[in-house]
């Protein structure tokens, strides 16, 4: 609600009277010289002065505290805080009430208003204000043109033989960048300007963007331009049609659909000058460059004409939705300001200043505005040049990754609560075409939670919302820890109902325990990998061809399998499995997007001593080891008949770091901070649990026997960490004990290391020199 010149001063007092008790939250405009005067009025001094527009969902001790101070305000008092039907002092509503009595000219036409939160009335809320407002802004056309081209080979044998499994591929890299995938090799020359980075660089898209302004502004448009263009290049989109990819998660940040007029009072460093080829380009309040919409629509439509579908991944949220990640644009600290709680203005958690306005707003009312007035616009106007374009939009990506810092409210406000109101902005004729991507990540969010709220409170979106489930092998799952060895058969079996393996990955098997899937709630894989880093340690730290294929074959076998096993069980008959999408499209380890090179591809070459190199569907695709299934002969009516083949064998795992390479600090590929959920990429490098065996059962809780007292104490965090994560029935590996030194892994390994590994660390390493 907006005060025009005539009317300066809202009533604030009646606002919050007539509406706190509903929750919604409302922007009412108050003159600045009457807000001092206004907050001048609440107890607790400066540091309460906030509290007049108070949301009632901080509940740390300040927080606390001035809501104790002040029994009068928005909220009531800790714990369990939550609005007042009226919350306003009689002070404060008289002095709001003499300033409505100003003359028309008022010294407040000259001043900043200021935005003060107040709850809002159902029938003003910010959903329908920003379905409206989404009509105004006009998105730069498409310089592709949209032409959908015939199925390829590949593309048709998928959809006679596996119709409606989406095929897929996660296309990260290009508009959010994680540090781990531009690592160089040791020694080469590096620039960070340009994503040349040595090892164990910490990176973030806000860091490019630092490093960016470091030069001149054209150049740095420039080099933004060659990356977002060309890193995925039409050659790599043919060569993932003719490889039958029909589907791929598409990853963005959110500073791609920020632009000035979103939040006007805001100070953009460089915004858009609108002339030029680069006339869209700016540099957002928050630091980060941005190239505006117009690209990322070149490459849906260039998608689109390959008969590839789009599923949009917002992967990085204003303020940081997940600590100490790359992928979240920038890394954060486990507390507000975020995208959870606290204002934007007050910047980001780990000291990063902003230059949003003092005006009231928070960050997830941020993400709220840039969902529902700029994306949810954005996908109307790319499938109304491309129908279907656009058929899935994930609202956040793992939000709150491995800690706990936002309340299961707070998560739900951005992923099931937000679905709701994007689907409403979508309208009739996109709803039942777009479908709601919802993850889950966050210790206060466990899937259990969020299948009750599907059965629940959300039960007619039954339909739309899709669950995403992020499996790797990469840290731990499917290991003998007796024999140091990975079972094959149980990567195929892992949460394929009916077999031994079922609950093999933890997250997995409760959203099966909850039974949501079988009812025909629909979930995809969202991301996966042939990566092994249990075996890199005996394989001189590095993939092998062999292993590579082997977890490609076998997750692959059991995803067919997954759809199968759901085959009919979701509405029109179809799958309640959706379909996969590798982790990730191609790595960046050999790229340069500098204006004068802009040229990289995912190579054959030189890349065997490049960590994650097996991460990389191009590279796989290109070396043979990921195979289109017509050429393998996997059909619904063979798949059975392919496990033998498949389905057999075990990797030696585990071994002593007598070969590998020295592991760089805070390394790659994105690992997890002690005690991290399992599931999910995070940024530090992976460690083993310190003389830890696990039962061989492949059952339940770990045998424990640490090795000498003098390692007890550093120890017992790490196999906390184990227990915890083992106990959830890991399938993936969240690094406990991350950080652990080389040596430290040596000495407290040994009790399980035998003369076995040095046996296997010399096979794959002359296997692997073949």
């Amino acid at each position: 609600m907006m005060v025009g010149p005539g009317r300066r001063v809202v009533l604030a007092a009646a606002a919050v009277a007539a509406a706190s008790a509903r929750g919604a939250t409302a922007q009412v405009q108050v003159p600045s010289n009457v807000e001092g005067q206004v907050t001048s009025l609440w107890e607790g001094g400066s540091g309460c002065s906030w509290i007049y527009k108070d949301n009632c969902q901080n509940t740390d001790e300040f927080a606390c505290r001035c809501r104790e101070l002040n029994p009068n305000g928005p909220c009531t008092p800790c714990p369990n805080s939550k609005p007042r039907e009226a919350a306003v002092p009689d002070a404060v509503q008289t002095t709001v009430a003499a300033a409505a009595q100003l003359p028309a000219a008022a010294p407040t036409t000259q001043q900043p208003a200021a935005t003060i939160a107040v709850p809002a009335a159902a029938e003003s809320t910010a959903t329908a204000g920003a379905c409206s407002a989404d009509q105004t802004f006009q998105f730069p056309s498409p310089t592709i043109s949209a032409s959908r081209g015939p199925l390829t080979t590949e593309q048709t044998w998928m959809k006679e033989n596996w119709p409606g499994y989406h095929n897929g591929v996660s296309l990260g890299g290009a508009y959010v960048i994680e540090d781990w995938m531009f690592y160089r090799h040791p020694g080469a020359q590096t620039n960070d300007a340009t994503l040349q980075l040595a090892q164990g660089t910490t990176f973030d898209n806000l860091r490019w963007s630092e490093e960016m302004l470091k030069g001149d502004l054209e150049t740095a448009y420039a080099t933004l331009e060659c990356h977002i263009t060309k890193f995925y290049d039409d050659a790599a989109l043919d060569e993932l049609a003719d490889f039958g990819i029909n589907s791929v998660r598409l990853v963005v940040g959110y500073w791609i659909f920020d632009d000035p007029t979103l939040y006007p009072g805001d100070t953009w460093i460089h915004a858009p000058s609108g002339s030029g080829p680069h006339g869209n380009y700016g540099v957002n309040p928050d630091g980060f460059f941005t190239s505006g919409t117009g690209p990322l629509t070149d490459l849906v439509i260039k998608l689109w004409n390959r008969n590839i579908n789009v599923l949009l991944d917002m992967h990085a949220l204003p303020g940081c939705s997940s600590p100490h990640q790359s992928y979240a644009g920038v890394h954060c600290e486990p507390h507000a300001p975020n995208t959870w709680n606290g204002q934007a203005h007050d910047g980001i958690s780990g000291g990063h200043k902003v230059r949003r306005a003092d005006d009231g707003k928070t960050w997830t009312d941020v993400a709220k505005k840039i969902a529902l007035e700029r994306v949810v616009p954005w996908i109307k106007f790319v499938n109304k040049m491309a129908p279907g374009a656009i058929m899935g939009y994930e609202l956040v990506n793992e939000p709150d990754i491995a800690s706990s810092d936002a309340t299961l409210q707070e998560v739900r406000a951005l992923t099931v609560d937000l679905g709701k109101d994007v689907l409403a902005c979508l309208g009739e004729e996109l709803k039942d075409e777009v479908f709601i991507g919802i993850g889950t990540a966050s210790k206060n969010v466990p899937s259990t939670k969020v299948a009750q709220d599907y059965t629940t409170s959300y039960s007619e979106y039954k339909d739309s919302y899709v669950s995403d489930i992020h499996h790797y092998f990469y840290w731990a799952g499917c290991v003998d820890y007796g024999a140091k060895t990975f079972s094959v058969q149980c990567a195929c079996e892992a949460n394929l109902p009916g077999t031994a393996q079922e609950n093999e990955d933890a997250d997995w098997s409760n959203w099966m325990k909850s039974g949501v899937f079988e009812q025909g709630w629909r979930f995809y894989i969202g991301e996966w990998s042939a990566g092994l880093g249990t075996a890199h340690k005996c394989q001189g730290g590095v993939p092998t061809t062999s292993q590579a294929t082997s977890l490609w074959q076998a997750q692959k076998w059991g995803y067919l399998n997954q759809y199968m096993h759901y085959g009919g069980k979701a509405s029109n008959q179809q799958s309640a499995f959706f379909g996969d999408y590798y982790w990730n499209g191609r790595m960046g380890y050999n790229w340069n997007p500098s204006p004068s090179v802009c040229a990289g591809p995912s190579s054959t070459e030189h890349y065997t001593d490049f960590k994650s190199w097996d991460w990389s569907l191009l590279r796989l695709i290109k070396l043979g080891i990921a195979k289109p299934l017509s050429k393998m002969g996997w059909t619904p009516a063979t798949i059975a008949s392919k496990k033998a083949s498949t389905c057999t064998g075990t990797i030696p795992v585990l071994c002593e770091q007598t070969q590998a390479p020295q592991a760089p600090p805070g390394g790659q590929p994105g690992m997890a901070p002690p005690g991290g959920q399992p599931g999910m990429r995070l940024d530090e490098e992976f460690g083993h649990p310190l003389s830890v065996e696990m039962a061989p059962d492949g059952g339940d809780n770990p045998r424990l026997a640490i090795a000498g007292a003098a390692a007890a104490i550093c120890a017992a965090a790490i196999v906390a960490s184990l227990l915890a994560a083992r106990a959830m029935g890991v399938g993936h590996w969240q690094s406990a004990g991350a950080g652990a030194s080389d040596e430290a892994e040596r000495q407290l390994l040994a009790a399980t290391s035998g003369s076995a590994a040095a046996e296997h660390q010399e096979a794959n390493k002359e296997a692997f020199e073949a």
